[in-house]
């Protein structure tokens, strides 16, 4: 007898957990089973940006050397360094280091401040003496670099890795002389958005400190 009023206890417990709720609601309609197959695929979730290919953005058009250069275009100048040239004297007009997006561009500004001077080829002046680095002819301006001492990081030209830098090119056949500055670019890897200010150096002009970053 004991065993079967335990038996009864436990089927009432079970009835009532199954039918009873709070108050008189009626008991819920059964919910039909979902039968549609999940998508094969879920879309991405990534916020990571994808990063775009240095070789492939916009890179600033050099001067046309028979024209005058437009320096008010480029905001302030940061620093005019002279040089020598073929025995005259060159001037270059720094500016500041342009972001655009994973590379950075450096404009600057070579002029003749003497009257009397003969036009000044520029040849390998800016050149890293390399032919086998990021341009593999002379006369290009390939041996400017960025030097970040926050990070310890020295920024080299960027190459299209065809043997051509991404800057001014073919400066055997580019002069300049008196009231006519030509405007001249290289471009480099952007350094970190934290940097906003670095070195420049350039060949035969020495190395120039807080250059901004923008």
């Amino acid at each position: 007898m004991r065993r079967r009023t335990v038996l009864g206890l436990v089927t009432a417990l079970v009835l009532c957990a199954a039918g009873c709720g709070l108050g008189d609601a009626p008991p819920t309609e059964p919910v039909p089973a979902v039968t549609s197959d999940p998508p094969s695929t879920v879309p991405s979730m990534s916020t990571q940006p994808t990063p775009a290919d240095p070789s492939t953005s916009t890179q600033p058009t050099p001067a046309d050397p028979s024209q005058p250069a437009g320096p008010d275009q480029l905001g302030e100048p940061v620093v005019t360094r002279t040089s020598a040239a073929d025995g005259d004297k060159i001037q270059l007009t720094l500016y500041p280091v342009v972001r655009d997006g994973v590379v950075s561009h450096l404009n600057f500004v070579l002029s003749a401040p003497e009257e009397e001077a003969e036009r000044v080829q520029i040849a390998d002046l800016l050149s890293d003496a390399n032919s086998t680095s990021s341009n593999f002819a002379l006369d290009a301006a390939d041996g400017l670099q960025l030097v970040d001492g926050k990070n310890a990081k020295v920024y080299l030209v960027a190459s299209d890795g065809k043997g051509h830098c991404l800057c001014t090119r073919n400066l055997n056949n580019l002069y300049v002389e008196y009231g006519n500055p030509v405007l001249m670019s290289a471009s480099f890897a952007a350094p970190p958005a934290d940097v906003t200010a670095i070195q420049v150096r350039i060949p035969n002009f020495g190395t120039v400190k807080n250059v901004p970053v923008q």
